[in-house]
């Protein structure tokens, strides 16, 4: 049976182009070349295309090809057997099914956008341009005591421009408080707000910035502790980063745009849903 099943498959594919497609799932097309049938259930020729291309797999290597094809057969007979005890109509496998088709159309549709309106060379060099200007001409080491809230920080900050604490005092002060004291880290302005980097701009050697830094973890009080000249990258080091920011704020508008474009109906209250 083991024989007959492999010289089947030795002599399948040369063939496949002449097999008929028949009918079966809504995801099968006419035209598909249908390689072999499990139990009445179709493995198609773009399904083990698939999977040699996701697995780098060439043409020409005829034993792989075999392989996957056998590998197909294996998932297709236990889907089968899982059908056979009606657990595709189980709640749960029938929303990871139609969650993971809906993934495969997003990544083909963002493919076809992207091949179709490629990011252009003017585009990248015109974000490196700002990039650059934003950098500014300087980096900047800070050290940076973390505060809860933007309150505090502000009280902190009087506190040092009426002279009754400096930053070191503060530092030690807030150490015992368990907050976070952290040691100097570079930045360039580009990553900071724009109000924080025009203060920082301005800033000499020792200052403390007038307004607090707001972060993920905290609001933080900021003193400039060095400076050194930007080293800016060339072009072509950040380019594909460039392209793949542009890529990625072009798929994001176009979400937002066919998200607003949809006509959205309510079919059962949110409160219901369970």
């Amino acid at each position: 049976m083991k024989l007959n099943r492999l010289l089947f498959l030795v002599f399948l594919l040369p063939l496949a182009a002449c097999q008929p497609s028949p009918g079966g799932s809504d995801l099968i097309d006419p035209d598909d070349v249908v390689l072999v049938l499990v139990d009445g259930e179709p493995i198609t020729l773009p399904m083990l295309e698939y999977l040699m291309s996701a697995r780098g797999v060439a043409e020409d290597d005829h034993e792989t090809m075999r392989e996957i094809l056998e590998e197909l057969i294996r998932l297709q007979a236990v889907a089968n057997a899982a059908r056979s005890e009606g657990l595709d109509r189980e709640p749960q496998v029938r929303a990871r099914r139609m969650l993971r088709d809906l993934e495969a159309l997003r990544l083909r549709y963002f493919d076809k956008v992207y091949h179709d309106f490629p990011v252009q060379e003017a585009d990248i060099q015109a974000v490196y341009r700002e990039q650059v200007e934003r950098a500014g001409s300087y980096q900047y080491a800070i050290e940076t005591i973390v505060f809860p809230d933007q309150a505090q920080a502000l009280t902190a900050l009087a506190r040092i421009d009426d002279g009754e604490i400096d930053f070191e005092q503060l530092s030690v002060e807030a150490r015992e408080r368990g907050l976070l004291v952290d040691r100097p880290m570079w930045i360039e302005l580009g990553q900071v707000p724009d109000d924080i980097a025009a203060l920082l701009n301005e800033a000499e050697i020792s200052d403390v910035i007038g307004l607090p830094l707001q972060t993920p973890t905290g609001f933080r009080v900021v003193r400039v502790s060095d400076t050194r000249p930007v080293d800016v990258p060339p072009l072509e080091d950040v380019r594909e980063g460039i392209a793949r920011h542009l890529v990625r704020q072009r798929l994001e508008a176009l979400v937002e745009d066919l998200y607003q474009a949809s006509e959205i109906t309510p079919m059962l209250p949110l409160e219901e849903a369970n």
